[in-house]
């Protein structure tokens, strides 16, 4: 790993020995500038300076990169972040293929919400896409790199344009179904039993657009036709004051609960008791937290924009079209009671997610595509050399390309027989 030197303390006590196969880039001075003024910035990805110190990160990275591909026979160079597809890539000639990704992103406000977005930043967000897609391509390894990954189609349409290599469709969210999913055995409330409130959890950071405020004036609606309830686990500096106000302004102090941040071990505990997991959110791009709540088997209430809707379907979810604020109230109000006056729907939602995450998301499934990934850029870089040396009046036509960079299909992938061990 090569990674930038503030993230040292959590690897050394997650990697234990293995911390010695971490190399660290120092920081440059615009990192503590960045650190000292994101306090006073409501959205770090807001920020101008966030991808101006991810790049800075980068060119150091660049020559760390080059010098460990030497040093240690690395076969593949893999770039999992930033996930935005438009923010070039500084890994340029390395001497080993390049995978990026996988990206989620080109996101936009829905069109009913974009008052959530500061003014002009719209405006700088397009003129900051048209520079990165005017890089010429020895200065964007974006445009260099043997494979791509990206997580849907909006994504893909947001690559700068003459990307060559070839393009992966892969969701960048997994869950470790041993941490999420362990609670089913551990005999967890069980849905369909109406004697009880329903509980209802929302996780996340409390930003405006993650949706908090309206999923408590939805609840507060829906308190007064059915017994429920709302575990609120996140944090962000004043904005959890606003929104304890207003759950007292709706006099609905008794059926919400702040819980702060919590651990991920704490988060799946809290996960397991709840009946449904609901995420209101207009500008995910992700939704980690959607597919740990599948694995919990909870069906889940969400916007129909952004990750969400490339995770969720009918047979686990409910999906909000992201109309208007008082449009979104009133759904999330309406899902919230059919749901909970009909507790045998819910525990069905949540037993079709459970199997949907084990079949499609797990990291162990994930890795054995990643792998897959890497092989074929092994292929391509291969075969990009042995074009470079064929003799140009022996070289391929260009309506037939060759056959080494055609693409293949998802069942051939990775059967080539391998001449070693490779390193990533």
């Amino acid at each position: 790993m090569c990674v930038g030197n503030e993230t040292k303390p959590e690897l050394d006590e997650l990697l234990g020995a293995d911390a010695q196969r971490v190399s660290y880039v120092e920081d440059a001075q615009m990192h503590s500038a960045f650190r000292w003024i994101q306090p006073c910035i409501p959205s770090r990805m807001d920020n101008p300076l966030y991808y101006t110190q991810v790049l800075a990160t980068q060119w150091r990275q660049r020559d760390v990169a080059a010098q460990l591909v030497k040093k240690l026979g690395i076969d593949v160079v893999h770039q999992p972040t930033p996930i935005s597809p438009r923010v070039p890539s500084l890994l340029v000639d390395l001497p080993a293929p390049l995978v990026i990704g996988p990206m989620n992103g080109g996101m936009e406000y829905p069109p009913g919400f974009r008052f959530l977005q500061p003014r002009g930043l719209r405006g700088v967000k397009n003129l900051a896409r048209g520079l990165a897609n005017a890089l010429p391509r020895r200065v964007d390894a974006k445009r260099q790199a043997e494979c791509l990954i990206v997580a849907n189609q909006r994504t893909q349409d947001g690559l700068p344009s003459g990307v060559r290599g070839r393009i992966f469709r892969m969701v960048e969210n997994g869950v470790v179904p041993e941490l999420w999913a362990r609670g089913l055995a551990d005999g967890v409330a069980d849905s369909t039993t109406v004697n009880r409130s329903f509980e209802i959890i929302f996780i996340g950071r409390l930003e405006r657009w993650k949706g908090p405020e309206w999923l408590i004036e939805a609840l507060a609606r829906a308190c007064t036709q059915v017994d429920c309830k709302l575990k609120i686990v996140g944090d962000l500096q004043g904005e959890r004051q606003r929104l304890t106000e207003r759950v007292s302004k709706l006099r609905i102090e008794s059926r919400v609960e702040f819980l702060g941040w919590q651990s991920q071990e704490r988060c799946a505990e809290l996960l397991s008791k709840a009946d449904i997991m609901v995420l209101p959110s207009v500008l995910d791009a992700g939704a980690t937290v959607v597919l740990e709540a599948m694995a919990c088997g909870k069906a889940v209430i969400a916007v129909k924009w952004g990750g969400p809707a490339d995770i969720l379907d009918d047979s686990c979810g409910i999906l909000i079209e992201p109309r208007d604020p008082a449009r979104l109230v009133a759904d999330l109000e309406q899902a919230i009671v059919s749901l909970a006056n009909d507790r045998n729907r819910c525990a069905r939602m949540g037993r079709a997610g459970r199997a949907k995450v084990l079949a499609e998301y797990t990291w162990p499934m994930k890795i054995e595509r990643f792998v897959e990934i890497y092989r074929e850029a092994i292929r391509r870089r291969a075969a990009n050399l042995a074009e470079l040396e064929v003799p140009k009046h022996n070289k391929v036509s260009e309506k037939e390309p060759h056959p080494a960079l055609r693409s293949c299909s998802p069942r051939d992938e990775g059967r080539s027989p391998q001449p070693r061990s490779h390193r990533y």
